[in-house]
């Protein structure tokens, strides 16, 4: 059992609420594993992998969510931002409580280039305009699904609070999406922070290390790299998520399972206050920055 709380610095809760008719989806799919998890909140969004009208997506996950919003600390976000094709619309996600958005999912778009796209493509003109927007609005740079160019380029531009939400590091296991250690070190120079995600092709190509201890290793390097205070949780828990519901740690599937990450942070010999960092109050201290 878990006593320490955890914010989860990348869910797809929203989506899953917004693509699921059952009103309690998120009694059914989510709240036992989170309160089993010792999960008190974090950034919370809607990914867009296709096409489809975002705003509507959100106002209906958030309706199913509001009997349980005053009992989770939540930052609504966005995971892509392919389907929010003006600044006027991203206004208007901002005013429903939006305030973390990254600007590509895998995808190239009207604003910058994901990790899957063009390798030699980078921010767009539009993308920077949608940065200056966030940077105005303290709200959170997400650059976990950028490729490396897009990745400087919005490095470049000083983003006033920035992230890695859910990625693992490059010299541990070469997963596109994963940093290298140059990345890690740039982020570092701008105060991001970086939240580990237990998406099993993200910890390890070997099998036997898909699970909390292989995750650690990563904190571990993160920790010499960037510093404990720069490290969070980022999940991407996938077990409600039908195609992807197999993705995670073996022994970190749900979020119900966070016990076994906390514990083999302590077997790895971090102090129970590095953990806590990293489980959450550097999430408080990014909180913090946002007012």
């Amino acid at each position: 059992m878990n006593d320490i709380k955890i914010y989860d610095t990348h869910s797809d809760i929203f989506y899953n609420l917004a693509t699921r008719k059952d009103a309690e989806a998120f009694k059914k799919y989510h709240l036992d594993d989170l309160i089993k998890g010792n999960v008190v909140g974090g950034i919370w969004v809607v990914y867009s992998d296709s096409d489809f009208d975002v705003i509507k997506y959100y106002e209906d996950a958030l309706k199913k969510f509001e009997p349980y919003k005053d009992k989770f600390d939540v930052i609504l976000g966005l995971e892509g931002l392919r389907n929010v094709k003006t600044i006027n619309d991203f206004d208007k996600l901002y005013k429903m409580g939006i305030r973390h958005a990254m600007l590509t999912w895998n995808e190239e778009n009207h604003l910058a280039t994901g990790a899957k796209s063009n390798p030699e493509h980078g921010l767009k003109e539009e993308g920077r305009k949608f940065l200056e927007y966030m940077k105005k609005h303290k709200m959170i740079v997400d650059v976990s699904h950028l490729n490396e160019k897009s990745f400087y380029d919005v490095l470049a531009t000083n983003p006033e609070i920035l992230i890695a939400s859910h990625s693992n590091c490059s010299s541990i296991c070469p997963h596109l999406r994963n940093l290298t250690d140059e990345q890690l070190y740039a982020l570092k120079e701008h105060n991001g922070m970086v939240g580990v995600v237990s998406a099993r092709g993200f910890v390890s190509k070997n099998k036997e290390e898909q699970n909390c201890k292989g995750l650690v290793k990563h904190i571990l390097h993160l920790k010499e790299i960037i510093g404990i205070d720069n490290i969070m949780l980022g999940l991407d828990m996938m077990n409600f998520l039908d195609d992807y519901s197999h993705d995670n740690l073996d022994d970190l599937d749900t979020h119900a399972d966070l016990g076994n990450l906390v514990q083999a942070m302590f077997d790895a010999g971090l102090s129970r206050d590095e953990v806590e960092k990293i489980c959450y109050k550097n999430f408080l201290r990014l909180k913090e920055r946002m007012k």
